[in-house]
């Protein structure tokens, strides 16, 4: 195999006809930034990751190793060829070049929203042989009438090869007929036809089938000859080769402005001198929508706004029913025949904000008891029912499909489960089985853009697991869901539901300090210098150790030990988890985050 591997990577059709070739660019504007979903799948044989549209259309393309080939860049902005003057996106594969052409985003299913540039229109261009002269229509169906050239299966059979492996979309009409060309890599001669992105070379004596008709490299040979000193070619590791840049953040209280206790241009500032520019907000559906369909605002406004006037990216936390939403009048998810309410409630609020709110995230722990009807403030929780997994999956549906019709830039985020092992319905349900029912829907995989996950944490250091390397315990100890590589479970549930290469962000992780909440007593071991430590060394994990399958962190929390403070109970548990005090002194946590490195 390694002979034929070196074999194919040798026949390389030649271009040494070609006119000059567009040159790299830095990014010019008016391009369109990246739609949403943000994924990647790493390859450790090229050193770079398929990533976001180009790698649905890699995942599209059957036989993709052998029709597209491994990726061999990371995508950069460049100059079209075949219109001058225009910029794309673009990632290089070895054996294509594919471009972003957003003016397709939205139509017919996305199908024609990333391409194949036309590489085989280039290496066809000048030739004046007989082959490359129009033909006429044989009148059996293999003629093009766009191109003037038939597409049969004889001598070489290019027409299955063309049918099975993409069609149009993967390798573009036909330009020439069939005939037989030297191949300047081994002198010899074979049965080629040229098309507008590829050119196929036929192999009939090879034994191996999947080797007998062969493609041109041609990203690899563009690469060669125009791209020398371009960084988007290095070979870089899976944690340098990122579909995004990784998103740092908060959990923070925004609300309340005109109180004793809030400052949010301070928030904003405390935020930003850490070196994090993005913060989590929780949203309560029932505190802006009226049952006549109006829908209230007020201080939500003022958030966004001065998020979007600090250059601060939100992410909104959407929970809580207004109480005419729900089947018993609590505050748990909607009833079905209520879901259309939030779906309008969803868009609306898609619409107000688009470009100043940057991610929603659709409930939270839906897999406790108490976020469907009940009190999580009370006891750790009381009252409510644990939702299906595909009724929520639905809910999400609703409200993605609402979203993305206001926002297409918005990243929709499915709401975290909470870390547990409890399988009652009156009290949760284990995170692991119920993101293994949400991931087998199908609809889940078309209504997500990124996964939310929480992991515990308790009293365990982020390079702790049961049972291999279990925590100091007594207690919080011998159960995977207290531990923050909990994430590496669902990874896995992910991994064998075939959503391999969609990413999670963690949007709530972090370690109580000392408390007085009954069920955080864990957090009386944990002085501020572990949690300090703990919290770096769980982003250094995520940023590195979980690459590129984890995309944004977000620490539980910045700032509620001053409301806690000032309601007179700065021992809290919410409190303890903060990384400042009640006093808005930070704590060695949010000086640790400001020094550590975020690339």
């Amino acid at each position: 195999m390694a002979k034929r591997i070196l074999l194919v990577l040798a026949l390389v059709s030649t271009i040494a006809t070609l006119a000059a070739w567009p040159k790299t660019s830095a990014a010019q504007s008016g391009v369109a930034d990246t739609y949403p979903p943000y994924q990647a799948r790493y390859f450790g044989e090229t050193g770079h990751s398929a990533v976001n549209w180009f790698l649905e259309f890699w995942k599209s393309t059957p036989n993709a190793l052998f029709v597209l080939g491994y990726p061999i860049s990371q995508p950069f902005i460049e100059e079209s060829f075949t219109n001058p003057g225009q910029y794309y996106r673009v990632q290089y594969f070895e054996r294509a070049v594919l471009e972003e052409h957003p003016e397709n985003f939205g139509q017919q299913g996305n199908k024609f929203y990333v391409l194949g540039r036309l590489m085989g229109s280039r290496l066809a261009q000048g030739r004046t042989e007989p082959a490359f002269q129009q033909v006429g229509d044989p009148g059996d169906g293999t003629f093009d009438s766009a191109t003037g050239h038939t597409l049969r299966n004889g001598p070489a059979p290019f027409r299955d090869y063309w049918l099975n492996n993409g069609g149009l979309s993967v390798f573009g009409r036909p330009l020439s007929e069939q005939f037989q060309e030297v191949n300047s890599a081994d002198g010899q001669t074979y049965w080629v036809q040229y098309f507008e992105r590829q050119r196929m070379e036929w192999h009939p004596n090879e034994p191996n089938p999947q080797y007998r008709i062969l493609l041109g490299l041609l990203g690899n040979e563009y690469r060669d000859r125009y791209q020398g000193g371009n960084s988007a070619f290095n070979y870089r590791g899976a944690d340098n080769a990122l579909p995004r840049q990784f998103v740092y953040g908060y959990n923070a209280n925004l609300y309340n402005q005109g109180s004793a206790w809030q400052d949010r241009p301070r928030v904003m500032q405390v935020t930003k001198n850490s070196g994090v520019t993005w913060l989590r907000q929780q949203v309560r559906w029932m505190d802006l929508h009226d049952r006549s369909g109006a829908i209230y605002w007020a201080e939500l406004d003022n958030i966004v706004s001065d998020a979007s006037a600090n250059g601060v990216s939100l992410l909104l936390s959407i929970v809580a029913a207004p109480s005419w939403a729900t089947s018993n009048g609590s505050h748990g998810m909607p009833s079905r025949d209520h879901f259309g309410d939030f779906g309008y409630f969803m868009g609306q609020m898609a619409a107000r904000y688009k470009g100043r709110v940057q991610a929603y995230e659709i409930w939270n722990e839906q897999n406790r008891a108490c976020e469907n009807g009940g009190d999580c403030a009370t006891n750790g929780g009381v009252g409510g029912t644990v939702a299906g997994a595909d009724y929520y999956v639905d809910l999400l549906a609703t409200a993605y499909d609402a979203i993305k019709a206001s926002d297409p830039y918005a990243i929709v985020i499915s709401g975290g489960p909470t870390s547990t092992e409890t399988n009652r319905p009156d009290i949760a349900q284990s995170d692991t089985s119920y993101m293994a029912s949400m991931a087998s829907n199908p609809k889940f995989r078309t209504h997500v853009d990124a996964v939310g996950v929480h992991p515990g944490g308790q009293y365990n250091s982020p390079d702790q697991f049961w049972p291999d390397n279990p925590g100091p315990g007594p207690n919080w100890r011998n159960s995977r869901e207290f531990y923050f590589r909990r994430v590496e479970d669902i990874r896995n549930v992910l991994v064998q539901n075939g959503m391999a290469d969609k990413q999670i962000w963690i949007t709530e992780f972090g370690w109580a300090t000392q408390n007085n909440t009954p069920g955080y007593e864990y957090g009386n071991s944990i002085s501020f210098q572990t949690q300090s430590d703990w919290i770096v060394r769980a982003f250094q994990k995520g940023r590195h150790d979980y690459a590129p399958w984890v995309g944004g962190m977000f620490v539980w929390n910045l700032n509620f030990a001053v409301s806690w403070r000032a309601s007179g109970n700065e021992q809290h548990e919410q409190a303890s988890f903060g990384v400042l005090n009640g006093d808005w002194s930070p704590r060695p946590a949010w000086y640790a985050i400001q020094a550590m490195p975020k690339n």
